[in-house]
């Protein structure tokens, strides 16, 4: 079927589906003038429906969540919730859109299948969503249960072809999506069209697949909707999960959009940005126009049909609202059809044109209070998650943060520490191992490291798969690695253990190809010219691939490895000489053991150079298992083979026995003084071990929490009383794993980027 056919269908499912709700009729109310909207805009919650701890970082301190290089609790589901219904009560007309992925990310989702999720979108009011690629997760009729069950709102997927509702093989999704919806508010008609996500759902392209969905192209299916519905409205607003990147494209090659809120990449646009639509130019005349689809496709196979339609530029604003329920948007709209407030050139089938904008972003901070309605729905899912699994069960202690990312661009702390656990994870051991660098979905912070971060960390239950590559196929996975990093402001987008690689994001001569224009070159290559006048692609791709260490070639530098081993020599790690060891170079011929996770085993994000590997295994050993496993086979803070002790601590009997930044634990003398701190009172006698002052008083705070929900402060103090979080803390340190560098939290440049 042709997409204008295809178009034309969906625009009458969409309008069947509000038949019993909000269709466009005419207004009940005739505005002109001046006239004010509001729009609240969530997106990328992703499942962060309770409180948690975050570390705070220079952009979040800059937004306002709180101090830089603080820890603090934020989010929370019932906080945001607070925050949209305050919103509302100070707006006149307003609508509360979210962008979508609500599910994935926290253990509530992995537990309970997105059932909160949608019922807290609900609670809060909610007016329309869209779906996004992590709703895709537990599989499209997973997704229509809990959207039948529960939702109360439409939602809107106006870039995809559903299949047939009457076929007993197809999920079900026609019955829940609809194109797009619209609003009257005191007369002023507001059309909102959903874009779902296209580029990380991994099945979406491959037809046909169990989602029962096929894509449609973005710019075409947007003028496709803004045309059907101008007549019947007055402002056009569309909430995407595409990325900005192709926001911003799809604004400039249409005409019409009012607003668009935005989503996927996890970003915060403040102030939003204002872009021009109808961006194309005419060289001949100087006029701008939009390309309109006007006709099928020929059997010839050509193109189908494309015109010309004039217009005139017209100010579109985009926001993007951040993620992980840590800030609520709302976006402010002066808009007017008076001929006298619109710019030279307005076009009445535009309705209300945007006036004046503005733009408040609101942090979801500790002080934001609760809405009791969403505490009391989702005390049944906390109760249950207690029940399910101990998440307050500790993993280990991290002095300081581990970081998913990496100012290079290359490993990461955290990403190291991940694709370590895999590779040296008993039953799999394998000659290197990489994982996904968007796979790690959070940041370990600062403190007490729990099960509910080791969640937060790996939310998906993707376990390791081993298989066995050629130096050809290794060659083409970081290849493929090179140019997806490239296409991502050249940052990795793999992280690796027991290999080294040079990722080339400006282009390898072996690579290069005859071209004419960048266009020619794909995989984000670049058309140059060389010195005879011939122009060849630059396609991104890995010069320097190695896997395993050589102990017979010492080094110091990597020229010592040879005249062109760029990053050959580790010298993290040196002998007592100093030196450190040469990288072996990857053999073509040779066949090298891969472990990385069952996602990309099996095509995700576009690695199909793993997909068709036939040599696969699935070692069912989960990637957030085999990391807390390595995490908890460290040592404790504070720990040293010359301590003179078994147990590698150093013996006290008060604060004083201990080096600086470290403190006393024995069990029975250890409380919290007057003046808040924890401390021995002398008695030990050499009894006690020294351990982390800082892991002693996080870890008595982090169990002070649990009296927390005390009905008045006398029975708090008992609670308190009786836990001794200081002894309790202190007693814990002498065991739980320190994640510092001795248990991988470092950056040891394995990821070479160069270029852009």
């Amino acid at each position: 079927m042709s997409l204008r056919r295809v178009l034309a269908a969906s625009a009458l499912l969409g309008a069947a589906a509000l038949s019993s709700g909000c269709p466009p009729a005419q207004k009940s109310v005739q505005l002109n003038g001046q006239v004010s909207l509001t729009l609240i805009h969530t997106s990328d919650i992703h499942s962060r429906l309770f409180p948690y701890d975050f570390q705070i970082g220079t952009i979040d301190a800059q937004l306002g969540l709180g101090p830089a290089d603080t820890v603090q609790r934020i989010g929370g589901a019932a906080k945001v919730s607070h925050i949209v219904g305050r919103e509302r009560a100070r707006s006149e007309r307003v609508l509360h859109l979210d962008g979508g992925d609500c599910f994935q990310g926290a253990p509530v989702f992995n537990f309970f299948r997105g059932e909160a999720e949608v019922k807290a979108l609900s609670m809060m009011g909610t007016d329309a969503m869209i779906p996004a690629n992590h709703e895709f997760d537990l599989g499209p009729t997973n997704l229509v249960s809990q959207l039948e069950r529960w939702a109360t709102f439409p939602i809107l997927a106006a870039n995809y072809k559903l299949g047939d509702i009457r076929d007993p093989r197809d999920p079900g999704l026609g019955r829940v999506f609809t194109p797009w919806t619209s609003f009257n508010l005191g007369g002023l008609r507001v059309g909102v069209v959903g874009f779902g996500n296209l580029s990380t759902v991994s099945s979406l392209f491959d037809q046909p697949n169990s989602l029962g969905i096929v894509p449609l192209e973005t710019v075409e299916v947007a003028q496709f909707y803004v045309d059907l519905i101008r007549p019947y409205v007055d402002v056009v607003v569309l909430v995407t999960h595409l990325g900005l990147e192709t926001d911003q494209h799809m604004i400039a090659e249409t005409s019409g959009i009012d607003v668009v809120l935005g989503g996927h990449n996890h970003i915060v646009l403040q102030p939003p940005k204002s872009i021009d639509d109808c961006q194309n130019v005419e060289p001949e005349t100087g006029r701008h126009y939009i390309s309109i689809l006007t006709g099928d496709a020929q059997p010839s196979g050509a193109a189908p049909k494309h015109e010309r339609r004039y217009c005139n530029p017209r100010r579109v604003i985009l926001a993007h609202s951040g993620a992980f329920a840590r800030y609520v948007g709302r976006l402010d709209l002066v808009l007017s059809n008076s001929a006298a407030d619109v710019p030279p050139g307005y076009d009445p089938i535009d309705g209300f044109e945007v006036l004046q904008s503005d733009y408040k972003l609101i942090p979801v901070t500790e002080d934001v209070p609760e809405d009791p309605q969403i505490v009391e729905l989702l005390e049944p899912y906390r109760v249950g998650l207690g029940a399910l699994a101990d998440l307050d069960l500790l993993v280990g202690y991290a002095p300081s943060a581990v970081s998913r990312s990496a100012t290079s661009g290359g490993d990461s702390p955290l990403g190291n520490m991940v694709a370590t656990a895999a590779w040296l994870r008993q039953g799999v051991q394998t000659d290197f191992a990489m994982t996904n660098t968007t796979g790690i979905r959070a940041e370990i912070p600062p403190g007490p490291i729990t099960l509910e971060t080791m969640y937060n960390v790996f939310p998906f239950d993707n376990s390791i798969a081993k298989m066995q590559l050629s130096g050809v196929e290794v060659q083409e996975l970081f290849d493929f690695s090179a140019r997806r990093s490239a296409s991502r402001a050249c940052t990795s987008q793999v992280q690796i253990a027991g290999a080294r690689v040079v990722m080339n994001c400006d282009g390898c001569e072996r690579l290069a190809v005859p071209c004419s224009v960048d266009d020619d070159c794909g995989f984000g290559g670049q058309c140059t010219p060389r010195e005879n006048g011939e122009k060849r692609c630059r396609v991104p791709c890995a010069e320097h691939i190695y896997v395993g260490r050589d102990a017979n070639r010492p080094c110091q530098r990597d020229q010592d490895c040879g005249p062109q081993a760029l990053g050959a020599c580790d010298t993290f790690k040196v002998d007592e000489s100093g030196n450190g060891r040469c990288w072996t170079e990857i053999d073509s011929i040779a066949s090298y053991e891969l472990a990385t996770s069952n996602y990309l085993a099996s095509g995700g994000s576009g690695f199909s150079v793993l997909k068709r590997n036939t040599t696969q295994l699935d070692t069912k050993i989960q990637q957030r298992d085999a990391l807390i496993d390595f995490i908890r086979s460290g040592r404790p803070c504070g720990w040293s083979a010359s301590s003179g002790t078994s147990d590698g601590l150093v013996a006290c009997g008060v604060d004083s026995d201990c080096p600086t930044g470290s403190a006393c634990a024995c069990v029975g003398h250890v409380t919290r003084g007057a003046n808040g701190a924890c401390t021995t009172d002398g008695s030990c006698e050499g009894a006690g071990r020294c351990v982390a002052s800082a892991c002693r008083d996080d870890l008595a705070r982090f169990h002070e929490r649990s009296c927390e929900g005390a009905r008045s402060a006398a029975s708090k103090q008992a609670c308190i009383d009786t836990v001794n979080p200081c002894e309790l803390g202190g007693e814990e340190c002498k065991f739980v794993a320190c994640v510092d560098q001795r248990v991988g939290n470092f950056t040891d440049g394995r990821l070479i980027m160069v270029g852009r």
